[in-house]
């Protein structure tokens, strides 16, 4: 897949559901194959413990076990309507709850850098609506608690709170932002 994804909160994809606090909501992506997937983005209840007012945003297909599955490879035909819709429903949560914060996950390298990508790509879009943030090998300490510091665990690789993302900032792997953090501004 190509990073050319354009945000565009007037090109999204009609709901199947949405709840009253735009917690939850569903839509169905055409994929590739010409079947329609239905995708659910949901915002977590509680904030996370380490982070206050940072609720976490995840998206994905219904999994085998009922949740999300958030490590799907699906094939979209129109990969800026689906980022677009997600983030728009970032947005209006964010719209209706102020103070808060919603954070999305780059749970591997590969979906880090493409999530940073797509920030960079659509900076001054996106820089109208949010400050964005991130954070470097935040997934790394809170996937496994916070508690867990076995070696090789490297202290100095770990940034101790976002930094705000500018438009043409850093791009290497190695540098890489892998928690992205959104408010309404």
């Amino acid at each position: 897949m190509t990073v050319a994804i354009a945000i565009d909160f007037e090109n999204v994809y009609k709901f199947d559901s949405v709840s009253e606090d735009w917690k939850k909501s569903t839509f169905r992506p055409e994929v590739m194959k010409g079947e329609k997937v239905p995708l659910i983005v949901e915002i977590g209840s509680e904030a996370h413990e380490l982070l206050p007012n940072v609720y976490n945003l995840a998206f994905g297909p219904r999994g085998p076990k009922g949740r999300i599955d958030d490590k799907a490879l699906l094939t979209y035909k129109d990969y800026s309507k689906v980022f677009s819709t997600i983030l728009f429903t970032g947005l209006t949560y964010l719209n209706i709850n102020n103070g808060h914060f919603i954070g999305i996950d780059g749970s591997n390298n590969a979906r880090a850098f493409l999530y940073y990508r797509i920030i960079q790509k659509n900076f001054d879009y996106l820089d109208h609506y949010f400050n964005i943030y991130g954070l470097k090998y935040y997934v790394r300490i809170t996937r496994f608690g916070k508690r867990q510091y076995d070696n090789p665990f490297d202290f100095e690789d770990v940034l101790p709170s976002p930094a705000r993302i500018q438009k043409g900032g850093r791009t290497s792997v190695d540098l890489m932002y892998n928690y992205f953090i959104f408010n309404r501004k």
